[in-house]
Parts: structure tokens; sequence; C-alpha cells
């Protein structure tokens, strides 16, 4: 391990212990523990965010908790995050991200490989998926969905797409799921007719602009 990545691994160690008595952060955030050739040579920590909405969101969500970091830690921290949640896993995969918030799926997958380790996770707080349907469609339950087309984020967005889709399966109900890529996307698709139903949860729901969350 050169010399430079030993440095580079102490302000991430540095930086983790800090950002656990700084902040309460909603799911998992994570760390790679391997420093190789990929890694950095500069002072700047690079947070990947899983991008559940749109860019222009995160970045005002997640802005001012990195520059709070920043300020209490004295390390330069990018956002950063992809265009959509494959991509995402694509980037962990690579370990473009020096932390990442992730879900609890993504973090079993790569802490295997490329190595990342949790070191923040939501306290008392049970993962929830929810299925959104149009106002205008009529549909009431879930065996409203048999044969319908059902959009879903990513094929390994933990809530939004894992739970939600083994509640389907378990109770028998036969659908065709479509992948858009977002939360965000999963809505609006919804909204706009695309879909019978879309994945997504409670926190992003909200954050949905009022001109598609009143249509579902």
């Amino acid at each position: 391990m050169r010399s430079n990545s030993n440095r580079h691994s102490a302000s991430l160690i540095s930086l983790s212990r800090r950002i656990l008595s700084a902040l309460l952060i909603w799911a998992a955030i994570t760390v790679p523990t391997y420093a190789d050739d990929h890694q950095k040579n500069s002072d700047t920590i690079v947070f990947g965010i899983v991008p559940q909405q749109s860019s222009s969101k995160l970045i005002r969500t997640w802005s001012p908790v990195m520059a709070k970091v920043s300020e209490l830690t004295g390390l330069k921290i990018r956002f950063a995050t992809a265009p959509n949640i494959p991509e995402f896993e694509k980037r962990l995969a690579a370990g473009d991200y020096d932390l990442a918030y992730m879900n609890p799926y993504h973090f079993t997958v790569f802490n295997q490989s490329p190595g990342y380790k949790a070191i923040a996770h939501a306290k008392d707080k049970r993962i929830k998926g929810i299925l959104v349907v149009s106002k205008s469609d009529g549909i009431s339950t879930l065996e409203d969905l048999e044969g319908k087309e059902v959009a879903f984020p990513a094929p390994a967005a933990f809530a939004a797409t894992l739970l939600t889709q083994a509640v389907l399966k378990n109770q028998g109900i036969t659908f065709i799921p479509r992948y858009v890529g977002s939360h965000d996307s999963s809505y609006l698709a919804v909204s706009d007719g695309l879909f019978s139903a879309g994945g997504g949860i409670v926190r992003t729901l909200n954050a949905t602009p009022d001109t598609t969350r009143k249509k579902l």
C-alpha cells in the first residue's frame, strides 16, 4: 500500500468517525476497505448517492449535508451520482466512490467486491416499499395488477423493487416488470398512464412534484 493511499484511507476513517458523531442518515453509508492503484491521490472524497431521484433533487438534498461535513472535518467532499441505478451499480462495482449511500441489497453485493464497509445505517427504521397506481385507473387491490405492466426503478432497488415484487409473487400475481431507472421515473410513468403501477418508497413519493403525486 503506497503512502498516498495510506493517507487517503486514514482520511476516510477520520471522516467516517466524524460523520457518525455528527449526522443521522436514512440508510447505509459505506466506505471501501481497499486501497490500490484505483485509489485517488487527491484530498477530495467522492461521495456517491444512489439516484433514486433526479440529480437536481439529490444535489439540493445532499449538498447541505456534504457542506456541513466538510466544515466539521476540513476535508473536501465532492457530490457524485449516476444517470440511473444500474449505472450507479456499475460505478460501485468499479469502486468509483470513496463513500456511498446505497440500499441494503447493494451493500450485501458490494461489501464482497470491491469491499465497501458499512459505517452508518438507519436506526429503528423498517424499510418499506410501496406500489402506486393512477387514481383514474380504478385499481384498488393487488389482484387488479394480474397480467399488468408494472414499473420499477431497477432490478436491484431494494424496497421499491425487490420487496414489492416479492409480495406480488408471494400472492401468486403475475405481472410484467418494466425498469425505468429511478423512483421519479416510476411515479411519472404511472401518472402518465404508461404502466398500471409503479414501485417506490414513501420518502421519494412525498418529494415528487404535486402535479405527479396528485394523480397517484
